[in-house]
């Protein structure tokens, strides 16, 4: 009787129901500060990507030599390590503003049952 009702219990339920009801996410920080970070070393990376793009780009089609063999492949690692940090920092950047988003539907939420339980 009571495996039948933890099994009906745990499988009647979403996974993400039973998951916030057992292991409660209580973010405390700085959201903002976090987002303004993100963007800021972003935005930053994206221009010296851009500019690092640029000049691979520009020694691959003008035949320059700039720099040995060795040293172009250890700058093709650094580019794509660069675009993996700068999408790792765009998708933080939107987990902060879903976030964001949440706290501030409940907050209206709140308010709305608020003025509702107030009208009557």
């Amino acid at each position: 009787m009571l495996r039948s009702k933890v099994i009906q219990y745990l499988f009647g339920k979403t996974v993400i129901q039973w998951t916030l009801k057992f292991l409660p996410m209580n973010i405390n920080f700085n959201r903002r500060k976090v987002e303004t970070t993100c963007i800021f070393i972003s935005f930053l990376l994206v221009v010296l990507l851009t500019i690092f793009g640029i000049l691979a780009i520009a020694d691959s089609i003008l035949s320059w030599d700039i720099f040995s063999e060795k040293v172009e492949k250890i700058a093709g690692l650094l580019m794509s390590a660069t675009g993996i940090v700068i999408g790792a920092t765009f998708f933080i950047s939107l987990m902060v503003n879903f976030s964001l988003i949440s706290s501030s539907m409940e907050k209206i939420a709140d308010n709305l049952t608020k003025d509702k339980k107030s009208d009557e």
